[in-house]
């Protein structure tokens, strides 16, 4: 089972959502468009560390972006 990391959402002003994700080793951030994220696609921080989102943390950050949307009623 994958961690859950660190994350937090972005919208751009066509409110398409960018994941950031922080690394627990070193802090860097990396951003991710939503869209393209895939949970068997692993993903590495420049420092080496695995950042690699599950399932669950991409259906997590679906759901935020979501809300985020509804709440800025898009």
């Amino acid at each position: 089972m994958k961690y859950m990391p660190s994350f937090d959402i972005d919208l751009d002003k066509h409110y398409n959502a960018t994941v950031v994700i922080a690394c627990e080793e070193c802090g860097h951030e990396t951003r991710h468009h939503l869209k393209a994220l895939d949970p068997e696609q692993h993903l590495l921080c420049s420092c080496g560390a695995d950042i690699t989102m599950g399932v669950q943390a991409i259906q997590q950050a679906q759901q935020r972006a979501e809300q985020i949307r509804t709440s800025y009623r898009v």
